[in-house]
């Protein structure tokens, strides 16, 4: 075992020497480290991982448990969740018990068919995205040569995306069944501000500014946990309402409220999302109105920004996307005919002007 400077590359790589069962001595090397630490806790992982028994036999289950283990110590709880739920639910059904060395392009092929049998577009393309990480991480160890998820690539088609989502009228017409100021005040503040449900279930007194009219937002819960946001552009302050606002002050005058406590729930235990979804469900059945998801609240409020002619910059920032490109992605449906609208105010240049019509010249 020996940590060694690349002076080429001016990075470290480890290099380790395992002895087989079947006699052979075989050499391990991983390059690319910025830090002789990187690559001492590298070499440690490797090692620690390493089963000489099943080096040339390993499954994909031990393979796949193997790879939650190092996700699951450097990436966030809510996205280790995601990930295991992949592997229990859908990936180790179909590979748990076979050999990594003996999964094909058939079988993956195989595989696409079968999720999408049962799965949107989206979600089977996740699976294998997930699945191909794996195969990644088995190189990296050199439990495997190849990805053959990668040489199959992923699922091949487009989903056609529809977005539900509810009009000023729709929300008006459910709003008005509430007669609980907790679960009034937070759909308003779902409909009004474009949050995620996890992000106003993670919001305190403290991200309330009365004052300016503005909530911050910086946090998430996921499965009782209160963690960082999505990604670094959901990190956003954004300006409210102020009748929403004043639901809020009315919440707060109603319950506990020191800085560090949630806005909707008790001390520092938000609203159950069980209790939530079951009392929205009695909400929508009570009002008549079609039913959405709670995160198509999102998509509402930004069809409502949208039909009142916000600029998509102001739409992009209050929903917290890396870009306006995001945006644009998932509502270009929503926004007017811009080359139409061109047209038009050309038209208005010489309305005073004698209309000729092309077929006068010919």
């Amino acid at each position: 075992m020996a940590i060694y400077r690349d002076k080429k590359r001016g990075t470290y790589f480890y290099s380790v020497y395992v002895d087989l069962p079947n006699g052979e001595r075989k050499r391990y090397l991983k390059r690319g480290f910025k830090t002789r630490a990187e690559a001492k806790k590298a070499e440690i992982d490797f090692l620690y991982n390493f089963d000489v028994e099943d080096e040339e036999n390993i499954t994909f289950g031990k393979l796949a448990d193997m790879y939650l283990r190092w996700y699951e110590k450097r990436r966030k709880a809510s996205s280790y969740k995601k990930i295991e739920s992949v592997v229990r639910v859908h990936l180790k059904p179909i590979f748990e018990h076979k050999l990594v060395k003996d999964i094909n392009k058939r079988n993956i092929v195989r595989m696409h068919d079968d999720l999408l049998d049962t799965l949107s577009v989206v979600s089977a393309k996740k699976v294998h995205t997930v699945l191909s990480a794996i195969f990644n991480y088995g190189i990296d160890l050199e439990y495997m040569r190849i990805n053959v998820a990668r040489e199959v690539g992923n699922i091949d088609m487009k989903e056609n995306k529809v977005i539900n989502f509810w009009t000023i009228d729709e929300f008006k017409q459910f709003i008005e069944v509430i007669d609980t100021l907790k679960y009034r005040a937070f759909f308003m503040t779902l409909f009004y501000g474009g949050l995620r449900k996890g992000e106003a279930l993670a919001l305190t007194w403290n991200d309330i500014d009365f004052k300016n009219n503005t909530i911050n937002i910086d946090k998430t819960a996921y499965f009782r946990n209160i963690t960082s946001p999505k990604n670094e552009s959901s990190i956003r302050k954004i300006k409210m309402p102020q009748h929403t606002m004043n639901l809020l002050g009315e919440l707060k005058l109603e319950t506990a409220n020191k800085i560090d406590y949630v806005v909707f729930g008790e001390f520092y235990d938000h609203m159950p999302e069980t209790t939530i979804d079951v009392r929205y469900n009695e909400y929508v059945e009570k009002s008549k109105v079609k039913r959405i998801r709670i995160h198509d609240f999102r998509h509402s409020h930004a069809s409502y920004l949208i039909n009142q002619g916000n600029d998509i910059q102001i739409v992009s920032k209050r929903l917290g996307h890396a870009n306006t490109s995001t945006t644009y992605d998932i509502y270009s449906h929503l926004y007017p005919n811009a080359e139409d609208e061109a047209i038009a105010k050309m038209e208005d240049d010489f309305k005073s002007a004698d209309v000729i019509q092309i077929s006068d010249y010919m």
